[in-house]
């Protein structure tokens, strides 16, 4: 069985969130992050937390380092320990920066894990540049990699093997976006800046795109699933 992890979005509706947890949770997932940007959110993944055995990690975004080590340091008195920290659309704020500062104030007390961009990002806008990046911020304790959404595995098959050459494999976990509406996918797409190879647009409501991520998911040992809240997309890849 391969790992998985899934990620969820706050939601005002708390009792509808813990049931989403309830679904992930049969799924056995090794990790739910919880995406913590503008809004702290500690009340809502403090909840959360109290409604479930699986290991909780807040998704930070960048916006203010004074900010950042509060909220760690609130998340820490409730005994979170892992949090996603990357840049966000926020070019000043660059995340590699956060997180050497946020090491060397507590060491290896905390696991960080942190984004990686296989096709573009503002701030790395080719794959050298990104493998150097990434290498960085491998160097200053970055224990886990996750990836942004992606449908071309040409890519991330190069980008591996360029990364083993550094060592890094181990720590890479790509992730998966179970949309199943193109017109969704192709909003998402071009807002991210996301490669899409053209028999998947023209076939994607004959093709079995399920099968296609899974069976190209082979070789790794852990994948993250953006949810969306979408119960029913993950019970459709996953059941």
């Amino acid at each position: 069985m391969k790992n998985i992890s899934f990620e969820i979005f706050p939601n005002k509706n708390i009792k509808e969130s813990i049931k989403i947890i309830k679904n992930l949770e049969k799924k056995n997932p090794i990790f739910i992050s919880i995406t913590c940007s503008k809004n702290d959110n500690f009340e809502f993944i403090k909840i959360i937390k109290k409604n479930t055995i699986i290991k909780i990690i807040p998704h930070i975004i960048c916006d203010n380092i004074f900010k950042t080590v509060e909220k760690i340091i609130n998340f820490i008195k409730i005994k979170i320990f892992n949090f996603i920290i990357i840049t966000g659309d926020n070019l000043k704020n660059n995340s590699f920066n956060f997180i050497k500062i946020i090491r060397n104030l507590f060491g290896h007390v905390i696991k960080i894990y942190s984004g990686s961009y296989l096709e573009e990002h503002k701030i790395t806008n080719n794959m050298i540049k990104e493998i150097l990046f990434i290498y960085k911020k491998k160097k200053i304790g970055i224990n886990l990699f996750l990836t942004q959404f992606f449908y071309n595995y040409n890519i991330i098959n190069y980008y591996i093997y360029e990364l083993k050459k550094i060592g890094i494999c181990k720590n890479f976990t790509p992730g998966i976006f179970p949309k199943k509406n193109i017109k969704e996918v192709l909003l998402f797409i071009n807002k991210c800046k996301i490669e899409i190879p053209i028999w998947i647009i023209k076939n994607y409501k004959f093709i079995n795109i399920k099968n296609y991520f899974l069976k190209n998911l082979k070789q790794y040992k852990h994948f993250h699933f953006y949810t969306f809240n979408k119960i029913n997309f993950i019970n459709f890849y996953l059941k």
